[in-house]
């Protein structure tokens, strides 16, 4: 009979492991119990109920990346998140040298719940009044995913 390289050496740890550790020590295997218990705070790993990821994608020059950022979060991330049926918001930020690029994902319990802040139209994009003085090719669209998972710890 053979035996595959990485099963032999799996053999011969535990031959040895048995070999060496003396018999008490054997005794000693306690057993964990998994349970399906929701996570700290409530949270599960699987989605619960209905989410909608509404994703906007922004440039601006990096000497106003900051400055921008902080328009961003007062003229726009907070309304957007006292609107009824808005779930949170985060804003992702990559620098590439001479631009920065911005990424704002929002969550929403339902389109209904975008329609409320966008209007009918929920895949144009809804621009914050001094966006032109701050964005290089502002865009016009924008995307939803349905989350099927936020495992987010």
């Amino acid at each position: 009979m053979i035996i595959p390289s990485k099963l032999f050496v799996n053999l011969c740890g535990l031959t040895i492991s048995v070999l060496i550790l003396p018999f008490p020590s054997f005794m000693q295997v306690k057993t964990l119990v998994v349970s399906a218990q929701p996570l700290p705070n409530n949270r599960t790993t699987t989605q619960s109920k209905k989410v909608v990821a509404r994703i906007w994608h922004g440039t601006t020059l990096t000497s106003k990346a900051d400055e921008y950022y902080t328009y961003l979060v007062e003229a726009g991330i907070k309304k957007i998140e006292s609107i009824p049926g808005n779930l949170g918001a985060q804003v992702l930020r990559q620098i590439n040298e001479n631009n920065t690029e911005f990424t704002v994902i929002s969550y929403w319990e339902s389109r209904d719940a975008i329609r409320n802040f966008a209007g009918n139209d929920i895949e144009k994009v809804r621009s914050l009044p001094r966006d032109n003085e701050y964005l290089i090719k502002p865009e016009t669209q924008v995307k939803h995913f349905d989350v099927l998972l936020d495992d987010r710890k």
